[in-house]
């Protein structure tokens, strides 16, 4: 098992089982903290175990796009994968341009484990 330290964005725990249990079937053994407001993510981000975050495209009181400005802002150099199943390929892609690692559908996590291994190789 490879261990992977990560900070999930996310407000759903259906979904964050499910995110784990795609990494665990790949070899994975998830470590991680989940998060759902900008005050969190600001404090966990300055533990530097961290290895990456993903974060669903939009929660209640924050959003992928404003945990990417954080992240800048913050200077840490973590890579950021969306997990979403509410975004478009254009906006998916803007995101992408704007700093995101990746995008994976929800419904479609057989794709997680691909893109945290290319999250973790930069």
């Amino acid at each position: 098992m490879r261990q992977v330290n990560m900070i999930i964005i996310e407000d759903n725990e259906d979904d964050l089982l499910l995110m784990n249990m795609a990494l665990e079937d790949a070899g994975y053994e998830p470590s991680y903290i989940c998060v759902q407001d900008p005050a969190e993510f600001k404090e966990v981000l300055q533990d530097s175990k961290w290895q990456l975050v993903i974060s669903d495209h939009r929660l209640h009181t924050f959003s992928a796009p404003a945990a990417l400005e954080l992240l800048k802002e913050s200077g840490r150099n973590l890579p950021l994968i969306i997990v979403s199943g509410t975004i478009d390929e254009k906006l998916a892609a803007k995101l992408i341009a704007n700093g995101a690692e990746a995008y994976i559908d929800k419904w479609d996590l057989k794709h997680l484990p691909s893109a945290v291994e290319r999250a973790l190789a930069h």
